[in-house]
């Protein structure tokens, strides 16, 4: 019988280029689920509403807190001022540093994200595929278009048109989860004309775009890539609301586990 879950402890920052984390249910061994705030920067919650679930019990629960002084662009995974750090590169670095007390688990992750999270989550695995087990991803403002004709970070491919990443993404288990009323349109939802043309208005509307791109993707590359869409019913943009009321970790577990 698995013990019962601890309340998330925090390990500070080691060393510059590190982000602190929270940390539940550490057990060498076993699974490791790294998930990723959004931009209020909720780590502790998202910590301890998976630590609680009692399917992810067994599971080592990582929450990076990429603090807006040195990862001010996390989601996009960019260092844009002098000081700041590309997410990825930082997240690399964390799994690194937990090796050790954490063993394999840290090699390939179970990754989750939720609204700015999401956006880096999927980033992140169309980047770095090798350490990436499975994808679950909530609530993206927009998404990075598989797509060379597009520059980084709005698609894939750089200023000679050329893709900067390779089709192993589509090997990975994805889940896309968006509440059906996420449609409000705020500050928090970018409307530049670039992304708004590709994907839409709305997250519902950028959700379902970015769902077909990747399946077209996966066409062109001969691969067969189906990621699951769900949506929530009567769910907006919360992320305490979707899973007290939409049922949500109960279905990352499905989409993780």
């Amino acid at each position: 019988m698995p013990s019962s879950p601890a309340l998330p402890l925090y390990r500070a920052a080691p060393e510059a280029g590190v982000p602190g984390c929270f940390i539940a249910n550490a057990r060498k061994g076993q699974p490791v689920l790294v998930a990723i705030h959004g931009i209020s920067r909720n780590a502790a919650e998202i910590a301890s509403r998976f630590a609680v679930h009692p399917a992810f019990a067994e599971v080592t629960i990582v929450a990076p807190l990429f603090v807006r002084e040195n990862f001010g662009k996390y989601q996009q995974m960019l260092a844009r001022k002098p000081g700041e750090i590309a997410s990825d590169s930082a997240l690399l670095a964390l799994l690194r540093d937990l090796s050790p007390e954490l063993g394999a688990g840290t090699d390939r992750v179970l990754l989750f994200g939720f609204s700015g999270g999401a956006q880096m989550a999927h980033r992140f695995t169309m980047f770095h595929p090798e350490r990436v087990a499975r994808l679950c991803v909530v609530s993206a403002g927009w998404y990075c278009m598989p797509r060379a004709d597009l520059l980084y970070p709005y698609g894939i491919g750089n200023a000679a048109g050329q893709a900067l990443v390779g089709p192993g993404f589509l090997d990975i288990p994805i889940t896309v989860m968006v509440g059906n009323r996420d449609t409000r349109i705020d500050e928090t939802v970018r409307q530049d004309p670039l992304i708004v043309e590709h994907q839409g208005s709305n997250r519902l509307r950028r959700a379902r775009t970015w769902v077909r791109a990747v399946a077209e993707f996966g066409a062109l590359h001969q691969r067969v890539a189906e990621p699951e869409l769900l949506t929530l019913p009567d769910m907006s943009h919360d992320f305490g609301h979707c899973v007290q009321d939409g049922n949500l970790l109960d279905l990352a577990a499905g989409a993780l586990l």
